[in-house]
C-alpha cells in the first residue's frame, strides 16, 4: 500500500465507507507514515468543521437513485476504458512479434491464406453447415405469440410474428433464446401471459446478466402488477451482489402502485435491511406510509435490527 492511494481514500476511511481489510493496513500505513498521517489529521479537522453545519438527509429514493447513476457510469467507464486498451496495444504487441519473428509472420500468412480459400469455398456452397434457428433480428419482430417450456428438459420454443409467423426453439443457455425472452419481457404489447412466461424462464436464468437486466427493466416499468411481482422469484436471490437489482427493488418498495409487489420487495430486501438506503427507506415507510401493512412491517423489520450508534 503506498502512500498515493492511503490520501486518495482517507475521506473514505473517515465515512467508515472502507472494507475491513483496507481499513486495517491504512491504519497500519498511517502509524508509519508521518506525512500521510498529517493528511488524516487535516481530513479529519475539515470533517469536524463540516460537521459542525445543519445537513439534510437525503430521502431513501434519491439515495437508490444516486447509487444506480454511479454504478452505471462506473461500469461504462470500465468498459471504454477495457476496449481502446484492446484496440491500442494488443495490435501493436502482434506486430512487434511479427517485425522480429519471421517464422511468426509465415505462420499468419499461411493462416491468412488458409482462411481466404475456406471464404472463396463457403461463397461456393461447400462446407455451408445450416443453423438450427436462422438469425433473429428484433427490430423485424412483430410480438411474440407464446412461449412454451417442453416437459423434462430445458427446451424452449417460443412463437413469434414478423412479416408472417415464425418460431424459434432451442436451450435456455441459447443466446438467441435469451435474447427473445429478453425481448417478450420488455415488450408491454404482448400480452400479460406471454410475459408472465417470459419472466418465468428468465427466472431460471438469473445468474446471466441478460436475464437480470430484463426481470429489472419488467420490475420498473411492466404495466401489470402480477409480471412485476413474479420479477421478485429472481431478483430477489441477487439484492446483495447487484447494487441494480437493490436499487430496483427498493424503487418498487417506495413507489410501485400495487401493494402485493410493495409487499414482495419489502420481503426481498430483507438480506439487505442494514443497508443505509434501505434502512432510511425502512424508517420513512414506518412513520408515514399511507398502507397500514406497510408501516407494520417496516416497524418490525427496524425492530429486529441493532441501534446504530
Amino acid at each position: 500500500m503506498n502512500c498515493d492511494w492511503v490520501q486518495e481514500n482517507i475521506c473514505l476511511y473517515l465515512y467508515n465507507e472502507l472494507a475491513d481489510d483496507a481499513r486495517h493496513e491504512l491504519e497500519q500505513h498511517i502509524r508509519r507514515c508521518t506525512k500521510c498521517a498529517a493528511e488524516l489529521t487535516a481530513q479529519q479537522a475539515f470533517q469536524e468543521q463540516m460537521d459542525v453545519l445543519p445537513v439534510e438527509d437525503p430521502s431513501a429514493s434519491f439515495l437508490a437513485s444516486a447509487r444506480m447513476r454511479l454504478q452505471e457510469s462506473l461500469e461504462t467507464a470500465e468498459q471504454n476504458r477495457s476496449w481502446y486498451q484492446r484496440f491500442a496495444f494488443d495490435p501493436t504487441a502482434w506486430l512487434r512479434q511479427v517485425r522480429f519473428s519471421p517464422a511468426l509472420a509465415a505462420v499468419l500468412l499461411m493462416v491468412g491464406f488458409g482462411s481466404g480459400l475456406g471464404t472463396m469455398y463457403s461463397t461456393m456452397g461447400k462446407f455451408v453447415r445450416t443453423p438450427a434457428n436462422p438469425p433473429v433480428v428484433q427490430s423485424s419482430i412483430g410480438g411474440i405469440t407464446s412461449i412454451e417450456h417442453k416437459p423434462n428438459s430445458d427446451q424452449v420454443q417460443i412463437d413469434y410474428d414478423r412479416v408472417v409467423p415464425d418460431t424459434i426453439q432451442g436451450k435456455v443457455t441459447d443466446p438467441d433464446i435469451q435474447a427473445m425472452l429478453a425481448f417478450a419481457a420488455k415488450t408491454n404489447s404482448n400480452n400479460s401471459g406471454v410475459r408472465l412466461d417470459s419472466v418465468d424462464m428468465l427466472n431460471t436464468k438469473v445468474d446471466d446478466q441478460v436475464a437480470r437486466e430484463a426481470l429489472t427493466y419488467a420490475l420498473r416499468y411492466d404495466n401489470n402488477p402480477g409480471v412485476r411481482l413474479k420479477t421478485l422469484d429472481g431478483l430477489g436471490n441477487y439484492v446483495k451482489q447487484d447494487i441494480r437489482v437493490r436499487n430496483a427493488v427498493l424503487d418498487a418498495l417506495l413507489n410501485d402502485s400495487n401493494l402485493a409487489v410493495r409487499s414482495g420487495a419489502l420481503h426481498a430486501l430483507e438480506p439487505v435491511r442494514a443497508d443505509t438506503s434501505v434502512r432510511m427507506a425502512l424508517q420513512q415507510l414506518a412513520k408515514d406510509d399511507p398502507s397500514a401493512y406497510i408501516r407494520t412491517e417496516a416497524q418490525r423489520e427496524l425492530s429486529s435490527m441493532p441501534n446504530l450508534d
